[in-house]
């Protein structure tokens, strides 16, 4: 892919955009370095009936937030995926639970970053417009999946999901009680804590459902998001299309995962 200026990104039709955004995606450099690969592109929805009804402005700006959302679960993807150096085994403790504890807080902020990306994209195609959250933007696209005959509800689970990993993982790293400072004095840091790739892992396998939704198709299937009883229960009432019961459940599933 050539190195071009600003005006000549600006100038570039949308088709030629997403040529480009899906060739920067998909470069065979990632595989050649040993590291994973997300097959996932942005013309896939660029193409569907959703989008090829909004108006050539805004067509362009969900391209680009298509984009931002698939490259950014390729950066934790990434970094869940690099090969560093190995100190000697009488040198690495240190070098070792900060290295861990820096991926880990990694993972957690990127996850919420990714997470934001689906709100604002999948708000995007639901309702046609920006989504512009003001002083909670899970609660504003909590509001948004209670609306009568919105396909889009069926990412509740997810977004409830979001809201409790925000509150339990993510608010700590950014206002300073963050938890890795001590594992690290406790050398502990560097355990396996499968609780930090949870809304990356949710998020990762989301895509497919937003091309069924995007192209008018029924999702087939669901991701579970960490309880097998709560997810059946919820999409068996997101399938039966009863907007009353989807609305309660909405409200009853998010103040669940408040507590």
């Amino acid at each position: 892919m050539d190195k071009i200026t600003t005006e000549e990104l600006d100038n570039l039709e949308t088709e030629e955009l997403v040529s480009r955004m899906d060739e920067a995606l998909s470069s065979p450099y990632w595989s050649r370095m040993g590291n994973k690969i997300l097959k996932l592109n942005v013309c896939s929805l660029y193409e569907s009936a959703t989008v090829k009804k909004f108006d050539p402005v805004f067509q362009r700006k969900v391209a680009y937030k298509s984009f931002g959302f698939l490259l950014q679960l390729q950066y934790s993807e990434l970094s869940s995926s690099a090969n560093f150096f190995r100190l000697p085994e009488k040198d690495e403790n240190g070098a070792k639970q900060i290295y861990w504890a820096a991926r880990n807080q990694w993972t957690i902020v990127s996850s919420r970053m990714a997470f934001e990306y689906f709100m604002h994209l999948t708000y995007m195609l639901g309702s046609g417009s920006d989504f512009k959250s003001g002083k909670s933007a899970i609660k504003k696209f909590k509001n948004w999946l209670k609306e009568r005959e919105n396909p889009y509800s069926y990412f509740t689970i997810s977004a409830a999901r979001a809201m409790q990993f925000d509150r339990s993982k993510r608010s700590p790293e950014v206002h300073a009680t963050t938890k890795l400072v001590r594992r690290i004095l406790l050398m502990t840091a560097s355990d396996i804590d499968n609780d930090v790739f949870q809304l990356i892992n949710i998020l990762k396998n989301q895509w497919q459902f937003i091309l069924d939704i995007a192209h008018q198709r029924e999702p087939n299937g669901w991701v579970s998001c960490g309880n097998v009883d709560d997810d059946k229960e919820w999409y068996g009432i997101w399938e039966s299309k009863d907007y009353d019961a989807i609305s309660k459940k909405i409200d009853e599933v998010f103040v669940n995962y408040e507590n």
